[in-house]
């Protein structure tokens, strides 16, 4: 089967999904790819993919299930029996049912996924002294992900018709697990230390931060991502809510043994 295409379709707040993917692609040489990036705003919009094209989609997992603003997001996107490569990116606990999810929203919108992974990735709550899968992806994983993309264009390129394949068995349930309630949190500001430089506003995935007198974050809109704290230089911005620390410290205790990433193909 000739793919003429390569698309990268990542929702990845602080990059996890994005590197685990590309790297994915890195493997399939001499096919051009183009991104279609769906964590900001700017970059969702209706696309169509064709039966001769490789869409492969990263997300993060948010409590076992598929980060609901990608959800939304990939809804906009239609393919047309276009094959898929689908990858979560979880923070070293479990990924429980995103990938069957995943799946699920694929076949939905008219894709046949052939491959799937989950991955580790750092973990959005995880700081200097509570590390949860720090530095993850790391090199061993991507080498991984190179590998894994490696044997997917072997098998595309040994598939005749799409019709010959199907997507492996995925751990998961159907109904999926209940997925986390909203949280009525926001990262919490550090006045004295932030110099108002606006890169909290730019990478938020939802548009949650605004800037006036100070820097201010609609609870209502806030996915709790953690890319504001992770990319703010002045570290400005900081896991404060007692709910949230609760969480991160019992992560940081009982997620530390290094999980690897796990692929079906």
């Amino acid at each position: 089967m000739k793919i003429s295409k390569i698309w990268l379709v990542p929702f990845s707040p602080t990059g996890s999904s994005r590197k685990v993917i590309t790297a994915i692609a890195a493997a399939m040489t001499g096919i051009p790819s183009e991104e279609c990036d769906l964590t900001y705003a700017a970059g969702v919009g209706r696309r169509r993919f064709g039966p001769d094209e490789l869409v492969i989609i990263g997300v993060p997992v948010y409590a076992g299930r598929v980060a609901p603003l990608a959800v939304e997001r990939l809804q906009t996107l239609q393919g047309d029996r276009t094959p898929a490569v689908i990858v979560a990116t979880y923070g070293n606990r479990d990924f429980e049912d995103a990938l069957v999810e995943l799946r699920d929203i694929a076949r939905q919108a008219s894709f046949v996924p052939l491959a799937a992974g989950a991955f580790i990735g750092e973990h959005s709550f995880s700081g200097a002294e509570t590390p949860i899968a720090a530095g993850r992806p790391d090199g061993p994983d991507l080498a991984i992900a190179e590998a894994f993309g490696a044997r997917i264009g072997a098998r595309l390129a040994a598939l005749e018709t799409l019709d010959a394949a199907c997507c492996p068995d995925l751990p998961g349930n159907v109904p999926y697990r209940e997925g986390a309630p909203p949280l009525p949190l926001t990262p919490a500001l550090v006045e004295a230390a932030c110099t108002k430089c606006g890169i909290c506003l730019t990478v938020c995935p939802n548009e949650a931060i605004t800037l006036q007198e100070k820097i201010a974050i609609d609870v209502e809109r806030c996915i709790f991502c953690c890319a504001c704290i992770k990319s703010c230089p002045e570290e400005a911005l900081v896991i404060d809510a007692a709910p949230v620390r609760q969480v991160r410290q019992w992560l940081h205790e009982h997620c530390t043994a290094r999980r690897e990433p796990q692929l079906y193909l």
